[in-house]
């Protein structure tokens, strides 16, 4: 099998499917992750919250705790990612090369606008392939005022303890959040997990899936 994973954000695809990700590259597929931003961003009132270079480093080390060799990061701005011919040709020619079998984008009812552009602009770039699952946002994004649909679930027990040690890997987020953060991850993944009846999960909604039989 052969799974490509499309993130705004360094950190945006270990959140949200991770677990799903090591377990596929323990399974032996092939695993591709695209993040649109470098990642760095100044807040609001000008403090330099992150650098580009270090969520680099820590998206690159990240990736590696769950497997994943295969990672390209692009360079548009994090917090102004556009759903724009620009962004989407780029991700069709990524996503044609690749050829896969199953995409993860951003859910595109996010609260967080370049997740939401990502998505958009994911959904209309693989137009032509039939498996598309939406990501399950977590908080600082998501508290949306439409409801996620929980409609596909990925057993992740034997691998949660890497998804957050693939967390851990991203350090200026860990040191801005702090272990609540790590905390309410597991949490979700516990309470998909109590919903599909095994420990730890992972929850998908459906933008188009093909049944193989």
């Amino acid at each position: 099998m052969r799974i490509i994973a499309i993130g705004a954000h360094l950190d945006d695809i270990e959140l949200a499917c991770g677990g799903t990700l090591a377990k596929a590259i323990g399974g032996g597929a092939a695993v591709k992750m695209v993040v649109l931003s470098k990642s760095g961003y100044t807040y609001h009132d000008g403090r330099v919250m992150r650098l580009d270079e270090t969520a680099l480093e820590e998206g690159r080390r990240a990736a590696a705790v769950l497997g994943v060799d295969d990672l390209i990061v692009l360079d548009w701005p994090a917090k102004d990612i556009p759903y724009h011919s620009e962004v989407v040709e780029p991700l069709d020619e990524l996503i044609t090369d690749f050829g896969p079998d199953l995409i993860f984008g951003h859910w595109p009812f996010d609260t967080h606008q370049a997740h939401q552009s990502t998505s958009l602009s994911t959904i209309s770039a693989a137009r032509y392939f039939n498996s598309i699952l939406l990501y399950e946002p977590i908080t600082p994004s998501g508290r949306s005022y439409i409801a996620f649909r929980p409609q596909v679930y990925s057993d992740i027990t034997g691998f949660i303890d890497r998804k957050i040690e693939s967390l851990r890997a991203h350090r200026t987020e860990y040191q801005k959040y702090g272990e609540r953060w790590l905390e309410a991850v597991r949490a979700r993944a516990n309470h998909r997990g109590f919903e599909m009846g095994v420990e730890f999960a992972e929850a998908f909604e459906v933008m188009r899936l093909e049944l193989k039989v």
